[in-house]
């Protein structure tokens, strides 16, 4: 096989695979709205971070599924970041949580602004 040919295919299998992702994270959303979750804010990120004010949860879109806990879960939040020389930032909120599956719980962001304002929006929303 040639170069232009190991690109075509490489960039065909990423396409899937994407595509792969988002399918299952649609179907994870859909499950978690299935299962009585009222979305009233999506703050994006990897993965997906969800809040129903209404019934005072956030969900977390993880690869098995969901991770669902009430406001009164989350001791706290921040905003962590790996810096090195080579590549970007690695910026990502954390979720303190207590008494659910997981203590702990991140969501990456692309950069540091989009960490930011999702971030400031959960605080308000939940008020921790």
């Amino acid at each position: 096989m040639g170069t232009l040919q190991w690109v075509i295919l490489a960039v065909v299998v990423m396409a899937g695979l994407g595509y792969w992702n988002y399918q299952r994270i649609d179907g994870q959303r859909k499950a978690l709205e299935g299962a009585g979750f009222v979305v009233s804010d999506d703050l994006k990120g990897n993965p997906g971070l969800l809040v129903s004010t209404t019934q005072q949860q956030i969900a977390v879109l993880i690869p098995t599924g969901y991770l669902r806990v009430g406001f009164d879960q989350l001791k706290h939040g921040e905003i962590r970041q790996d810096a090195s020389g080579e590549k970007d930032s690695n910026y990502r909120i954390a979720l303190i949580l207590n008494g659910a599956s997981q203590s702990e719980v991140e969501n990456r962001y692309q950069d540091e602004h989009q960490a930011d304002s999702a971030f400031k929006k959960l605080r308000n929303l939940t008020s921790h």
